[in-house]
């Protein structure tokens, strides 16, 4: 919870914004008990976020009243894109006179950027305010929670998300696993769980393809039920379950990590190889804390930093790509914040993100074979030269938690 003060430093209003905010309605805080002092919760603080962006999109205070009640006027934004749209030409054209002016003075010519690349990154910097703000505003535009997860965490293209994403699945559902891994780490990280022959229940959270789930259906005899929210990876995981043999102790379920439509105290595991960086490692945590029994376990990996040196490029890299990446010590205190015992930790070895990398390379090829050069071909490509490159200087932190 905030308080007014702490609220308007982290939005960055001032007071009396905020409590004319009040006044108007866009914003209801509780008041607390013992001093009557007004709090906020995470999702007031959401919606100030998405109050100033649609005011920064050019809608009044009762225009965003109105949006956020469900209330969309489509002449109106309409009116709004076509005052939007001559604002634009009116400034292009006014940078164009001050790159004319600067060439005249400095005798150095400025590049101006593509409209792609002002795109994502100001869609990274929505996400680094609240990333759960920038998923609302996605949806209220019509995205569903799946092609905002996509906009939010690759794609950073309302443009162009469509292709981009066919691009995407088109090398990740032809490789072994969709994330840095192995068989080996994943058992690792089993063997370490006190007591693992009690393990009856498994919940496998973003499983793609089911790496995971098969590793651990072929390591206990517990019932597994792996989540993810893309069929084409559910439907390879039936079929490889099947083919195994342990399809009777493997269920698929589509569904969304947000959303988990499990009763509380449901499972003796969870299961998250690199997947709770999508909801925020803090909110995972936290919203998963309830589908585990009293003294069960939750396993997750998240990519982490090695050093407070990074190379530039890496360094951009990675500022794009997940603004929210941290160290492994800081993964591990936040756990224990949350209330969990850390059972054990260790680093994804370096074999697995090269076995990834080569796979990864080898798919993308064959892609751009079938469908001919493309962004997101790009930024896999980029990708795997930072890892060639860079690969020292981040990886996975692997933490066995156990809930008290």
């Amino acid at each position: 919870m905030y308080r007014v003060a702490d609220l308007c430093e982290r939005v960055g209003i001032a007071r009396s914004t905020l409590l004319y905010y009040e006044r108007i309605g866009l914003i209801q805080p509780t008041r607390d008990s013992t001093n009557g002092y007004r709090q906020y919760s995470e999702q007031d603080f959401n919606q100030l976020i998405l109050i100033r962006q649609l005011q920064k999109a050019g809608l009044t205070l009762q225009e965003c009243k109105s949006f956020l009640a469900g209330q969309v006027d489509a002449s109106l934004l309409e009116q709004r894109l076509f005052s939007l749209e001559q604002e634009l030409k009116e400034m292009e054209t006014a940078r164009d006179v001050l790159a004319a002016l600067y060439s005249k003075v400095t005798g150095r010519s400025i590049e101006s950027e593509t409209f792609s690349k002002r795109l994502y990154e100001w869609h990274n910097q929505f996400d680094k305010q609240s990333s759960a703000a920038h998923i609302q505003w996605l949806q209220q535009l019509g995205f569903s929670e799946k092609e905002a997860l996509h906009i939010r965490c690759v794609s950073r293209d309302i443009v162009a998300n469509k292709e981009y994403m066919e691009h995407f699945f088109a090398v990740y559902e032809q490789m072994d696993r969709p994330g840095p891994g192995s068989t080996e780490s994943t058992l690792r990280a089993f063997k370490s769980i006190p007591q693992p022959a009690e393990i009856k229940t498994i919940l496998d959270i973003g499983c793609g393809n089911g790496s995971a789930s098969l590793a651990l259906a072929d390591a206990c005899e517990a019932q597994i039920t792996s989540v993810d929210n893309h069929d084409p990876f559910l439907k390879s995981l039936k079929q490889k379950s099947e083919n195994l043999g342990v399809s009777g102790r493997i269920t698929t379920v589509h569904a969304s990590m947000f959303e988990l439509p499990f009763p509380d105290h449901s499972f003796d595991l969870l299961w998250a190889e690199g997947s709770a960086y999508i909801m925020g490692v803090e909110k995972a945590l936290r919203d998963w804390k309830r589908l585990l029994r009293k003294g069960g376990s939750l396993f997750f990996s998240d990519a982490v930093l090695l050093t407070d040196q990074l190379s530039p490029e890496c360094a951009q890299f990675w500022e794009s790509g997940y603004p929210a990446m941290t160290t492994p010590d800081n993964r591990w205190k936040l756990a224990e914040e949350l209330g969990y015992q850390v059972l054990d930790s260790f680093l994804l070895p370096r074999e697995d993100w090269t076995n990834f990398y080569s796979d990864m390379q080898q798919q993308c090829e064959a892609a751009i074979k079938k469908y001919g050069p493309s962004k997101a071909f790009e930024d896999m490509q980029k990708e795997i030269r930072i890892g060639q490159l860079y690969g020292d200087e981040f990886s996975y932190v692997c933490l066995l938690l156990q809930k008290p």
